[in-house]
């Protein structure tokens, strides 16, 4: 193990993690149908080009752009995928390891779309009956228990 594992901020980290949570798993979701659409755009039949000067193709035919263009986007496409996919087989089996209140709890406190802390610390309040002190407690403990399994435990 390297040194400089030490001194990465895992808690940090962990917050990150839950919150590309959503954009890894629509990055999954829309991934074939991205794939199909950058595909039918390469694909795309142009009309024929009467009056083209031997030799003079890249100019007035798109059709070599638009498949370098389409190769790139492809490839581009699928290195987001396989990242996503990664970011799955690491994020995953510790988030199943979370009680169903830890998750309910990580839920409100960092995925929930434009929700700030305190909405979701009230939610734990009025789920709990929980003083706003005691929710902040669980948040924290359930960050850490989260932490744990994804840095301490793979390793």
């Amino acid at each position: 193990m390297s040194i400089m594992w030490n001194y990465l901020d895992k808690r940090r980290a962990t917050v990150a993690a839950l919150k590309d949570y959503d954009g890894m798993k629509f990055i999954i979701d829309s991934y074939h149908d991205d794939l199909k659409i950058t595909k039918e755009q390469m694909i795309g039949v142009s009309s024929p080009q009467y009056g083209l000067v031997p030799g003079n193709h890249n100019k007035d035919n798109p059709t070599e752009p638009r498949l370098i263009h389409g190769i790139d986007q492809t490839a581009k496409l699928n290195e987001r995928y396989q990242q996503a996919r990664l970011y799955f087989k690491w994020f995953e089996p510790s988030w199943k390891k979370l009680s169903e209140n830890e998750r309910f709890v990580l839920d409100a406190c960092y995925r929930t779309p434009n929700q700030s802390m305190n909405e979701g610390l009230t939610l734990l309040m009025d789920k709990f009956f929980i003083a706003k002190t005691t929710a902040y407690n669980r948040k924290n403990k359930a960050i850490d228990h989260l932490t744990l399994l994804l840095y301490v435990a793979h390793h």
